[in-house]
Formats: structure tokens, C-alpha cells, sequence
């Protein structure tokens, strides 16, 4: 349903087919590659539950408190599944800021991920995560346009301001 959908976002061209592959449930993740070839290990590498697209991007716990975030940011309840996300897309004009954070907070998942699973990177907390998806998006900026550009900035903000800020205990007041 959000296939034809993902061309129309304002992010990078490999982000448009990397969400193309998600969409349809292509991304390799341990549970897809074991359909290919022989994996020992399944297990996520945030969590050590079984990895597979829907768990990676929604159901392990650092997903769920980038998401957390992300709604935050935005103002919308996103990140409990795909079409959450995908929803978005419906109405890319009036959410084209929404869209693009959450385009970056998917591909910031990814391209962690296999920076633990390739790299051999270690896993600190879900502030680094969020420092990469605030990185992300500063370059991402130019593809905004001028009349989204100030709620872009203001989000932006928001979001560089959550990655800094102090871990508190789920529940806590801010």
C-alpha cells in the first residue's frame, strides 16, 4: 500500500530503496539471511531476542525508546509497526517533516546495526543512536523545503536537546 509512496519523501535516494526493501520485508536481517545460508546466531544484537525486520525496527527495546523519542519530537505516536510509519506517507505534505525523522530514525537502526554486526562495534545506549539519526538529518536538511524548513530546525533541535540530556527511569517526570 506505501510502496509507491516511499519515492515521494524528501530523503536521499539509497533511503528511498533501503524503506522500499523494508516495505516488502527484504532487509537482511539474521532471521531473512537464515532463509539464504546456514546463521548461528540469530539473536539481536541490542536485546540477544531473535532478530527480524519487525523486531529490529519496532520490537526490541532500543527501537521502542528511539521511538519514544521520535514521537516526542514530532508530536505523533509512531513506531509501533510499519504502517504507523507508513500512515505518514498518505499525507507526505502536511507531514514531510514527520516523514523525514522517521526515515532517519529507521535508517539510523540499520546503519547501527551493522556497525555492531560488521564492524564489531560495541553497544553503548540508545543516545548514541540518536546523536547518529540528529547527524543524519543536519545533512538531510538541504532536501527540505524553505516552507518546512523552521519546524525542520525546531525539531531538530528538540531531538539533538533529548540527546543530551540525562537518562531518566522510565515514568519519571521531566
Amino acid at each position: 500500500m506505501f510502496l509507491l509512496l516511499i519515492w515521494h519523501l524528501k530523503i536521499p535516494p539509497r533511503i528511498h530503496f533501503f524503506l522500499w526493501l523494508l516495505s516488502k520485508n527484504e532487509i537482511l536481517t539474521r532471521d531473512n539471511l537464515s532463509l539464504r545460508r546456514k546463521v548461528d546466531d540469530q539473536s539481536c544484537l541490542f536485546c540477544m531476542e531473535n532478530e527480524s525486520v519487525h523486531h529490529l525496527f519496532f520490537g526490541c527495546v532500543v527501537a521502542k525508546q528511539l521511538w519514544v523519542y521520535v514521537s516526542e519530537v514530532i508530536g505523533k505516536d509512531v513506531g509501533s509497526s510499519f504502517e504507523s510509519i507508513g500512515s505518514l506517507w498518505l499525507s507526505n505534505k502536511r507531514f514531510l517533516v514527520a516523514n523525514m525523522f522517521c526515515s532517519a530514525a529507521l535508517w539510523g537502526l540499520w546503519k547501527l546495526r551493522n556497525s555492531l554486526c560488521i564492524q564489531g562495534c560495541r553497544w553503548k545506549d540508545v543516545k548514541i543512536l540518536i546523536q547518529l539519526v540528529v547527524s543524519m538529518l543536519q545533512n538531510w536538511r538541504l532536501l527540505c523545503p524553505k516552507e518546512n524548513l523552521l519546524d525542520f530546525n525546531q525539531k531538530l533541535e528538540k531531538l539533538r536537546t533529548i540527546a543530551t540530556r540525562p537518562h531518566l527511569l522510565p515514568g519519571c517526570p521531566r
